[in-house]
């Protein structure tokens, strides 16, 4: 599928896609999850708008990181006044060197997707609920009259059995 892209259906599509990567990139460079929520919003709604401008959409992965990274060091201009923040220049330095290993992992992507299988369905209802786009930890717990913060644990606790399961998942199929 290549050519200019023309629909918003084609725009969510890819974007659904990207989504983990992307969140994932811009996790290495901002402070927290909440941050990641602000700046993922923020591309998405820059890569709306400039949807149009993207001549192939066999690029959208790409384009869209590069839009990431630029909200994502837009972002974190604005925490400057916060000590515990990266310097740009170190903030760019990481995204240069895991740039090429958030992109386009398929077996990491399909171990996951076995893995959220494995899940009970409660379970996996959370974890792919919070990643929806435009979907924050908070709004879920008010939108589910429940404690933030038990999300935020449950959350937690989700991603690392995941993160074992697709470490485990791959050393067994030798792709570790």
């Amino acid at each position: 599928m290549s050519g200019k892209p023309s629909n918003y259906e084609t725009f969510v599509r890819l974007l659904i896609e990207e989504e983990s990567a992307v969140k994932a990139y811009v996790r290495r460079l901002v402070p927290t999850w909440h941050d990641v929520e602000e700046v993922v919003q923020q591309t998405s709604l820059i890569a709306w708008k400039k949807f149009d401008e993207l001549d192939d959409i066999n690029r959208f992965g790409g384009w869209l990181m590069t839009i990431a990274r630029f909200e994502s060091l837009k972002y974190r201009r604005s925490l400057a006044r916060s000590p515990l923040v990266f310097s740009d220049k170190l903030a760019e330095q990481l995204a240069d060197a895991t740039g090429n290993i958030v992109a386009g992992d398929a077996d990491r992507q399909q171990a996951l997707e076995g893995c959220l299988q494995k899940l009970d369905q409660a379970r996996r209802e959370l974890i792919l609920a919070v990643h929806q786009p435009g979907v924050t930890i908070r709004g879920y717990a008010q939108q589910n009259s429940r404690p933030e913060q038990a999300i935020y644990k449950s959350v937690h606790r989700l991603r690392q059995k995941l993160l074992v399961c697709v470490k485990q998942t791959l050393a067994d199929a030798g792709l570790s």
